[in-house]
């Protein structure tokens, strides 16, 4: 049976979704593996969307699979040649290989702007799948900084860096190494808006 590959659209937070948006930063899942893990109270919700529109140096996008919003994406240093980016699945339920989906289209957004040397990322040491998806997409880890402690448990911060002249070289191979129907979706990514 043959699987079919659901349109991957990434579009700007707008109003109606942020209280989707807000349940999902606030779930257990998704809080556990952020830098700040305290609940985020609505009103200050609210004041953080308000300030990010009109910050031209960040972006904000809903996640949207065959039109269902699904996760975010997020761009922080857009008016620096180093911008950093973060990402995740607010959804359980979606189409096998959405978080990689995330990867290739934060690579390929950030690579289609000139003006863009690095794609840096940063991600909590007990956080494995994130880690992982890193190494396979061939990110260079430059700095391991302390992060201090969840749950009773040490943790770091790893920094990665991905020069995004090599992304445009190791796209090919690095989807050779995915399930096919990954390079099936990523041919379809779109960003709308």
């Amino acid at each position: 049976m043959k699987t079919s590959i659901p349109e991957h659209a990434f579009e700007p937070l707008n109003k109606a979704q942020l209280e989707l948006v807000w349940q999902w930063r606030n779930s257990q899942r998704i809080k556990q593996n952020m830098h700040n893990n305290a609940q985020v109270e609505w009103q200050e919700h609210c004041a953080w969307f308000e300030k990010f529109q009109t910050d031209p140096s960040r972006k904000f996008y809903v996640f949207l699979q065959n039109q269902r919003a699904i996760g975010v994406l997020n761009f922080s240093g857009l008016n620096t040649p180093t911008p950093e980016w973060g990402c995740y699945l607010g959804e359980t339920n979606v189409w096998p290989g959405s978080g990689i989906i995330l990867e290739l289209a934060a690579l390929d957004f950030t690579a289609s702007h000139s003006q863009f040397s690095h794609l840096i990322a940063q991600v909590l040491s007990f956080n494995h799948g994130a880690n992982k998806m890193h190494k396979v997409f061939e990110y260079e880890q430059v700095n391991i900084e302390k992060g201090g402690e969840r749950n009773g448990l040490p943790f770091d911060i790893l920094h990665y860096s991905y020069e995004l002249k090599q992304w445009q070289q190791n796209r090919d191979k690095i989807l050779a190494k995915l399930p096919k129907n990954i390079a099936l979706a990523a041919a379809q990514i779109q960003f709308l808006g």
